[in-house]
C-alpha cells in the first residue's frame, strides 16, 4: 500500500465536505427538523419531482407548471424511504409520521408519501438558489485547489 493518496482525493473530500455543510445549512430553513427527519423529507421531494423531471415519460410541458396535478407526481413508500435513506424501518415511521402531522409532508390515499407542492414558495426557490450556487462553490474550491472542476472530469 502507498503513503501516497492519489492527488484529487483529499481535495474532492475536502470540498464535497464544504458541500454537504452548506446543503445542510441551506436544508434547516426548508425543513426544521433533525438531520434523520430532513433526510426523509428530501427523500421524499425527490421522489415526488422525479417523474416531472427524469425518464423518458417526464412531461416536458409540466416542468414550469406550479401546481402539476398528483397524477403526475411521483410519491413513495415508507419501506422504500427506508431502503433509500438506510434509516430503521420503525424511525421512518415515526418521523414520516410527525412530518405528516406537521403539514411538512402529506400522505396520499394509497398510503405513499408526498411532498406538498411548495414551488411557489419564495423560501424554497431561495433554497433551491442557495443549493446550486453552494454547487458552484464546490466547483470553484476544486479549481482554486489545482484539480479539475466537476465539468472538466470524465
Amino acid at each position: 500500500m502507498s503513503d501516497e493518496l492519489p492527488p484529487d482525493v483529499r481535495p474532492r473530500a475536502f470540498a464535497a465536505v464544504e458541500l454537504l455543510l452548506d446543503v445542510i445549512y441551506v436544508a434547516r430553513a426548508v425543513v426544521d427538523a433533525d438531520l434523520e427527519s430532513m433526510l426523509i423529507y428530501f427523500c421524499v421531494a425527490e421522489a415526488t419531482m422525479r417523474p416531472l423531471v427524469l425518464g423518458p415519460n417526464a412531461p416536458s410541458e409540466l416542468i414550469n407548471v406550479a401546481l402539476p396535478s398528483d397524477a403526475a407526481r411521483g410519491s413513495i413508500s415508507r419501506l422504500l424511504i427506508a431502503d433509500r435513506t438506510g434509516l430503521p424501518r420503525e424511525t421512518v415511521r415515526r418521523k414520516t409520521n410527525a412530518l405528516i402531522k406537521a403539514g411538512t409532508l402529506y400522505e396520499d390515499e394509497d398510503g405513499c408519501v408526498r411532498s406538498p407542492r411548495n414551488l411557489l414558495s419564495p423560501p424554497i426557490q431561495r433554497a433551491a438558489n442557495e443549493v446550486f450556487d453552494a454547487a458552484q462553490r464546490y466547483d470553484a474550491r476544486l479549481r482554486q485547489l489545482g484539480r479539475p472542476g466537476v465539468r472538466e472530469t470524465k
